[in-house]
């Protein structure tokens, strides 16, 4: 009874551990920073940011309404004198005549509209403008970050393959070190040969810690990314045996087309174009609308005697004359930030050359550098199962054998890490073309939408 009650307790703890233990391939993975990236969710504050500035220009083209009411409780009573002859003697006499009462009620409600300004149109224009500038921004923003999440899941798969290739080249070490220890104890070997061996698996020691923790902390910075606990256990289910082929070239114009953070360098230009005309617009007239109703009663009780209704209409016309400079100063500050924009174009298209080069040149390296990589790879391999083959046969030593694994080991991590360095260039050169795979553009819906 004792022995069953053990095995079930036993297999409740492991279906809790793996309960608990989540394994995410790389597209969950993306799905869940997708949800929980802080600075995704900040680049999107931006764009409700620039939806909120677009409403706010679209409210100086619309009629304003507005309305209001009074009321005054008159502690004094006020009197008109007026003076006035006498019909009988000709006299002049002083007559007085009451003009408040205890209660006056106003109600006033206007009704405004812009009938004419320049302003108006700029600021619709240019709040398009932020629109689309923020939509580009967050576009590359939303780009970037899913790149570094695909890099960071493959350097994390990277660490650990190095933590098992150390682990285990430590481990043949130790076993050898043993193993020289019983020979040299039976005056089979020199306590030269047996220093040499522990010092050989000692050595190795420290490299299986830094190992161990660069995968640990490459999984602290993939949770913390990806909004996950830093408590809860996490198992990445992806591999680097293989790798995409080797992406065409394409033309500069066809990037900086598809560039996300250039596109909005020129939406950034528009901005500022329409801003000079904004400026310039502040020279021009503006001419408002406005309807009025005015409501007024008057009463020694809470009541509505005495009442006027009136209703009027007119138009306000605007005109700048002379304002100090300030306008023409306004104008030639709009002109400089639009001649810095065009600057900041040129330098951006300069950089994306040296980056596109750049990352090509890490592309090519890196995909020759696999070829190669597998080449000796599968000749690690093949004089492995030779040792194998002669260990088997008596012809060769067990250190030879192990000697001959860590070898194999060793190559297979270079090919892993060749593999990681083209995975990491790749998704480099995405980034740099302006087309992360999984990730959709704002901006480019805006533009259908339109």
């Amino acid at each position: 009874m004792t022995f069953k009650l053990a095995n079930i307790v036993l297999l409740m703890l492991i279906f809790i551990s793996s309960a608990s233990s989540k394994t995410y391939t790389l597209e969950k993975f993306i799905e869940l920073v997708e949800q929980n990236s802080r600075d995704l969710k900040m680049a999107q504050t931006e764009l409700a940011m620039a939806d909120a500035q677009y409403k706010e220009a679209l409210s100086t083209a619309l009629p304003k309404i507005a309305a209001s009411g009074l009321y005054n409780r008159n502690l004094k009573k006020m009197f008109l004198y007026v003076d006035f002859p006498d019909f009988e003697t000709g006299e002049i006499t002083t007559q007085k005549f009451q003009m408040s009462y205890n209660n006056d009620f106003n109600v006033l409600a206007t009704i405004r509209q812009t009938l004419f300004s320049l302003q108006v149109g700029d600021a619709l224009q240019a709040a398009n403008q932020f629109e689309m500038l923020t939509a580009y921004v967050y576009d590359y923003s939303h780009q970037t970050i899913i790149t570094m999440a695909k890099k960071g899941f493959y350097r994390a798969l990277l660490f650990k393959k190095v933590w098992d290739v150390r682990a285990t080249a430590e481990k043949i070490a130790e076993e050898n070190f043993d193993n020289v220890k019983k020979k040299f104890e039976n005056g089979l070997v020199s306590e030269f040969d047996m220093l040499q061996a522990e010092v050989n698996w000692k050595n190795l020691i420290p490299e299986t810690s830094q190992a161990q923790r660069n995968y640990e902390m490459g999984m602290v910075l993939l949770k913390t990314f990806a909004g996950i606990g830093l408590e809860t256990p996490l198992e990445l289910d992806g591999n680097l045996d293989s790798y995409p082929a080797l992406p065409d070239s394409l033309g500069l114009e066809t990037i900086l087309k598809q560039r996300a953070d250039y596109n909005a360098l020129i939406w950034e230009r528009n901005l500022r174009e329409t801003n000079v005309s904004a400026q310039k617009s502040n020279r021009w007239p503006t001419l408002t609308g406005h309807f009025t109703y005015n409501f007024t009663s008057s009463s020694d009780k809470f009541d509505f005697d005495r009442q006027n209704s009136t209703y009027f209409v007119g138009v306000q016309l605007n005109i700048p004359i002379y304002t100090g400079g300030f306008v023409n100063a306004q104008v030639q500050k709009a002109k400089i930030e639009l001649d810095k924009t065009d600057i900041s174009l040129r330098q951006s298209q300069d950089e994306v050359f040296r980056n596109i080069k750049n990352v090509r040149l890490r592309l090519k390296e890196s995909y020759f550098r696999i070829l190669s990589a597998d080449k000796t790879r599968e000749t690690a391999r093949r004089a492995f199962e030779i040792a194998q083959s002669s260990a088997d046969n008596g012809m060769a030593t067990q250190l030879e054998l192990d000697n001959s694994r860590v070898q194999l080991e060793l190559a297979v991590l270079n090919y892993y890490t060749a593999t990681y360095d083209y995975l990491d260039a790749y998704y480099d050169w995405q980034l740099a073309i302006g087309r992360v795979s999984g990730v959709a553009s704002k901006a480019e819906a805006l533009l259908e939408d339109d």
